[in-house]
């Protein structure tokens, strides 16, 4: 009885842990993107609306910075919006301890579910918070902990379910493959062969 309850558990972890494979990797944490990632490759053309930007630096970050700041976010779905240089014209940006508001236009997302800058200089500059209004979706709230952007490299934090690339076009399966939906889920694989080895365990 033992070493069936033990057999059992045994394919449910199994089950657990492919189950948790089959998810993509948490990137809610500020990270560095790869550095083939370039904007303009993924950018759609759905209209053109109007973004609030507000950003607040870190009391961390230094006094003022020089640097150049861009920006790049958007949704799931491949709409973004990118910004080279992030420019105030009535106040200092990024200074220590400060909060900024940039207008920004680009696509139109539906909900903006990451956010990436992209540091150009010696100063360094290291940002606490972003807050982004749309048109056509709900407030954008992004935390970077305090964590300083790296320079000459994409830095962010992702929501996302998945990365924000626009799906390939679709292609006739061939004849050695299965057509779509036929394909059986690795771990729903274990997950039968445990329940067959538990029963045939059973029996005996």
């Amino acid at each position: 009885m033992t070493a069936h309850y033990s057999l059992l558990l045994c394919f449910a972890f199994i089950f657990v842990v492919l189950s948790k494979a089959d998810h993509p990797s948490n990137r809610v944490q500020p990270h560095a993107l790869d550095q083939s990632f370039s904007p303009g490759l993924i950018q759609q053309t759905v209209g053109n609306c109007a973004y609030t930007v507000i950003i607040s630096t870190s009391c961390l970050s230094p006094k003022y910075t020089t640097d150049q700041i861009s920006v790049v976010f958007g949704d799931a779905f491949g709409n973004q919006v990118f910004d080279p240089k992030l420019i105030n014209p009535f106040t200092a940006s990024f200074e220590q301890c400060s909060t900024n508001t940039f207008q920004v236009t680009g696509s139109c997302s539906l909900q903006i579910c990451y956010i990436y800058f992209y540091r150009n200089g010696t100063n360094g500059w290291i940002p606490q918070s972003v807050k982004i209004y749309g048109s056509f979706s709900s407030p954008a709230l992004f935390f970077f902990n305090s964590t300083d952007v790296p320079e000459g490299q994409w830095y962010g934090t992702d929501k996302c379910q998945h990365f924000p690339t626009a799906p390939p076009p679709p292609s006739p399966p061939s004849p050695t493959s299965s057509a779509p939906g036929q394909q059986i889920p690795g771990w729903l694989v274990y997950l039968i062969l445990g329940i067959i080895a538990t029963s045939t365990f059973s029996f005996y």
